[in-house]
């Protein structure tokens, strides 16, 4: 009996790889960053009190940060030790290793955005619904300082996706929401992270580059007896073209030819404005069909068209 009683409180040393979580306090709803980490633990203490440590960390151990915001030290023994878990067991804590950990603490703020479908390569028929509308971003506070008051999220819908979609028909698609690029970010979190886009096609499309578009002036007929308008710059260069895929081949093969439209209205050429911008990109066919293209340039400064527009001399007669 001597011996088992001695066995039973003789202190002895041993070593528990153990996971420590970091929480930060309760209440705030700031993200501790790393959340978790592993140490090894050197416990001294009887058999049995070891054994109830050994339960104790067998889930891991959860640690509160002592701040909202900033870059805490902690020391892992002195709050490994405070833990009312472990303190109740009576083991003394020897050593740790790690000692210590720095960890980053931010304070986050809550933000509504809105979601955009994005349905590249198809037409689509009717409007595009999304549900939910919006979805709820947890920021951090520096983060947020540095962004528009309006934020806007994306969902989207590959154009393989959309091809096998047959059209005239609404289709209802669950779909990952896409943060913008300064939001791109592992500490963002997203509620939901996915929404449904409710959509119709009505038919594919496609893009391609034209090297060189023409630009057209379009404005009353019976001006042009009382005006001469010259273009310093007669075409748009590089300029890339988004429409149904049928009419993409029908300007690629040369069926149609794309015209960048300037407008001038009566009013324009008796001032003898001198710069106008683009109004549109048409597509006019060999038939004299004329379509309207969806059109993008790298530099919009190109999209102003400089004029010299003149009174048509005045022709005198002699009698």
């Amino acid at each position: 009996m001597v011996w088992l009683w001695a066995d039973g409180n003789t202190k002895t040393f041993t070593e528990q790889e153990i996971k420590i979580n970091f929480s930060p306090p309760a209440g705030s709803s700031s993200i501790v960053s790393p959340f978790t980490t592993t140490a090894t633990v050197t416990f001294h203490g009887q058999k049995s009190r070891l054994k109830a440590a050994r339960v104790a960390c067998s889930n891991g151990l959860t640690i509160t940060v002592p701040t909202t915001n900033g870059t805490p030290n902690i020391d892992l023994a002195s709050r490994i030790a405070q833990l009312d878990a472990i303190r109740q067991t009576g083991v003394e804590i020897t050593d740790v290793d790690p000692k210590s950990i720095s960890l980053i603490v931010k304070t986050m703020v809550s933000v509504e955005a809105v979601v955009v479908p994005v349905l590249n390569d198809v037409q689509i028929s009717g409007d595009v619904t999304v549900d939910p509308a919006t979805v709820t971003l947890l920021i951090p506070t520096s983060v947020r300082d540095t962004l528009p008051e309006a934020i806007q999220v994306t969902a989207s819908l590959s154009p393989n996706e959309l091809s096998l979609l047959q059209h005239g028909v609404v289709h209802t698609k669950s779909v990952g929401v896409r943060l913008p690029a300064p939001l791109d970010l592992p500490d963002i979190k997203v509620e939901p992270s996915t929404v449904s886009i409710s959509f119709k096609i009505q038919s594919n499309t496609a893009k391609t580059l034209i090297s060189q578009v023409r630009i057209l002036l379009a404005g009353p007929a019976e001006d042009y007896s009382y005006y001469v308008i010259e273009l310093p710059r007669k075409i748009i260069s590089n300029v890339t073209v988004e429409a149904d895929a049928e009419l993409i081949d029908q300007i690629e093969s040369g069926e149609a030819t794309v015209f960048a439209v300037v407008r001038l209205a009566s009013r324009d050429m008796e001032m003898s404005i001198d710069t106008k911008k683009i109004t549109s990109f048409l597509a006019i066919s060999e038939n004299g069909n004329g379509r309207e293209v969806v059109a993008s340039i790298d530099d919009q400064s190109l999209l102003n068209i400089k004029l010299d527009i003149k009174p048509v001399p005045t022709q005198v007669t002699t009698e």
